[in-house]
């Protein structure tokens, strides 16, 4: 009978796994026949275990290759924190990365590598702004921009003492908006 290369290849494989799974096991258990030639040896373990070094980054002055620093950050998650940053005009809070949609990011776990400085939050003029550059702030909806445009035309000029005063928007809208506009 004619046995090709390939089929060949196969039967010798076959042997060899056989062996090893039902010689070299009973040749292992007998003392008088050592098969490994390097005596085995209980190592110490030389293993240190270092404290990673707690890097604090300040989110309001922070670029995408910093961010990129932080473990879990790549830059798709930079790019967002980024792009959120841009939209608010700063961060008053760590806690404001949680309204960040992360799909595989547990931001919670990562709060204490950043800080905030609220000196550097841009302040906007609501007098001087247009009514599409309000709309694109993430706290204001399209109602709420309406209710400030309403009293800018009521009062002439508008500011957030105005809008506090007057009770323009609800309490819990002007206490968001706070740090971000005059």
């Amino acid at each position: 009978m004619f046995i090709r290369k390939s089929e060949k290849k196969g039967i010798i494989t076959l042997g060899i796994l056989t062996m090893a799974l039902f010689v070299l096991p009973q040749t292992i258990h007998k003392s008088e026949c050592p098969i490994f030639l390097i005596p085995y040896s209980r190592l110490s373990d030389t293993t240190q275990s270092v404290p990673l070094k707690h890097l604090v980054i300040e989110l309001n002055s922070a670029d995408s290759t910093t961010l990129i620093g932080v473990r879990g950050i790549g830059p798709y998650y930079a790019k967002k924190i980024l792009r959120y940053r841009e939209q608010l005009g700063g961060f008053h809070s760590t806690r404001q990365l949680g309204e960040i949609r992360f799909q595989y990011l547990n931001i919670d776990s990562l709060l204490p590598c950043f800080s905030v400085n609220p000196a550097l939050i841009r302040k906007k003029e609501l007098d001087t702004m247009s009514f599409k550059s309000v709309l694109h702030h993430p706290y204001l909806e399209y109602e709420d921009v309406q209710l400030i445009f309403n009293a800018k035309r009521k009062f002439g000029k508008i500011n957030y003492s105005i809008l506090e005063s007057q009770k323009v928007l609800p309490p819990f809208k002007l206490k968001k908006i706070k740090p971000y506009f005059k």
